[in-house]
């Protein structure tokens, strides 16, 4: 068996969701460090921006800039933590609330089109695996 067969495999299968995600949230005006953010947010509601920045995986300096676009965006809003002033809070604003109201139920339902070609066993299988893999050692 080729050394390297499963690496390739999965390269490819990462690239290829990449690519669904990416041309899916483009469709919206954001990018995928952009939507994750919101997503993040969505889900988790108002976070500090190094907890986003861990959720997220993205650098320092890519985090501020994904923060300033969406701020510009009017998406989220920032709050400076009244005990710690350099802790900084994002909130989803109500723009950006609605957004993902709307456009969330279809990001699934395109990656589920993707995802769709697993049994729901092969999935689990899937992600079993794939948290082994990713476990630290």
């Amino acid at each position: 068996m080729n050394d390297l067969k499963t690496i390739t495999i999965l390269f490819r299968a990462q690239n290829r969701l990449e690519n669904i995600i990416r041309d899916d949230v483009r469709c919206h005006g954001l990018n995928t460090s952009e939507f994750g953010t919101l997503e993040v947010l969505y889900h988790k509601g108002p976070l500090p921006v190094q907890t986003i920045k861990d959720k997220v995986l993205v650098t320092s300096s890519s985090m501020s800039y994904v923060i300033e676009r969406l701020l510009d965006k009017d998406l989220i809003t920032k709050v400076t933590d009244e005990r710690d002033g350099r802790v900084h809070h994002v909130h989803l604003s109500p723009k950006g609330k609605a957004l993902m109201d709307e456009i969330y139920p279809k990001h699934v339902q395109t990656i589920r089109q993707t995802l769709d070609k697993l049994t729901p066993q092969e999935e689990t299988q899937l992600q079993n695996l794939l948290k082994k893999l990713g476990k630290i050692q």
